[in-house]
């Protein structure tokens, strides 16, 4: 084989590997995809990650909700006492940028509000914006996304029933919720848990429902006597070997555990008024990586965006 062939082949290989990696050139070891188009009037907007460790996937609904003074923007299934304003006319097309790996949509209602986000990833993180943009003659206030991160579809995350591995930053300790007040057994339920985060209070959450009192139920849930430090819930892996976390910096009054459909959020829940015209980003990261909580406070600290 001559020199020339020799050299021919090796940038053959390159260019062939440059398009195999341009699915998702900014970080090989987590992939993003899509949520599947589905039938019916109510269906989520989401997508998936999967890290290359990983059995099965986790997903983000996004949104779950978009909650405002009006009443319901958007809801991915069906609430009796969350009526959405309007029915959603058509489902929005995701777009993959082919250079840099990132997803993206955007859909619009008939009250002049526009929502969407973009999607990109790097090794361990998964990097989130989300958006609103009014363009009605008015503003529009109390403007709340509820924004969900699934992990019923994950055989590492989707333990039922248990607080034991998941966990907070309080009182400057990184602690598991199983530690926190009041405990399931004293409820007598599974864990259903509103987090305060920690200098808030006169909490709203999805609906307008209001959070008055630790301890006090919410329907099922209950609001523990603990504050968050941070803007970031994490759990741990079934082998203890990973961790999956999410924040939002800066959009958090409160963080959600749900033991009975698994999922975790961390905001956005501050309420935001937008002006007639005027668009809100919100920024947010889904961590997959090893289970080395110092490693992530460095990471979570060290990323944050201004929205």
């Amino acid at each position: 084989m001559t020199r020339l062939v020799k050299i021919t082949i090796i940038l053959c290989i390159i260019l062939y590997s440059g398009k195999m990696f341009a699915f998702n050139p900014q970080g090989g070891d987590i992939k993003i995809t899509p949520l599947p188009n589905q039938d019916g009037e109510r269906k989520p907007i989401g997508f998936q990650m999967k890290a290359t460790w990983m059995d099965g996937t986790i997903e983000m609904r996004f949104p779950e909700t978009l909650d405002g003074e009006e009443g319901m923007y958007f809801i991915d299934h069906y609430r009796a006492d969350m009526p959405v304003l309007s029915k959603m006319e058509k489902y929005p097309e995701w777009v993959r940028n082919e250079k840099t790996g990132e997803i993206s949509y955007t859909c619009s209602t008939p009250q002049g509000i526009e929502f969407g986000g973009i999607i990109s990833t790097d090794s361990m993180e998964v990097r989130i914006e989300f958006f609103v943009k009014n363009h009605s003659s008015k503003e529009i206030r109390h403007i709340s996304p509820q924004l969900c991160l699934d992990l019923k579809n994950s055989q590492d995350f989707n333990t039922l029933k248990t607080t034991s591995d998941v966990h907070i930053w309080s009182e400057g300790k990184y602690i598991s919720l199983d530690q926190t007040t009041p405990t399931s057994a004293q409820k007598r339920r599974d864990a259903l848990l509103v987090i305060g985060r920690k200098g808030f209070s006169n909490m709203e959450a999805v609906g307008k429902t209001t959070i008055k009192t630790p301890g006090e139920d919410i329907g099922q849930w209950w609001l523990i006597n603990e504050t968050s430090d941070e803007d970031i819930i994490v759990r741990e892996s079934t082998d203890k070997k990973h961790l999956v976390a999410t924040s939002w910096p800066g959009e958090v009054s409160f963080l959600i555990f749900n033991s009975q459909n698994p999922c975790i959020h961390a905001g956005p829940s501050i309420e935001f008024t937008i002006g007639a015209n005027r668009e809100r980003h919100w920024y947010g990261t889904v961590y997959l990586m090893p289970n080395n909580p110092n490693e992530l406070l460095i990471r979570y600290k060290n990323g944050q965006r201004k929205n």
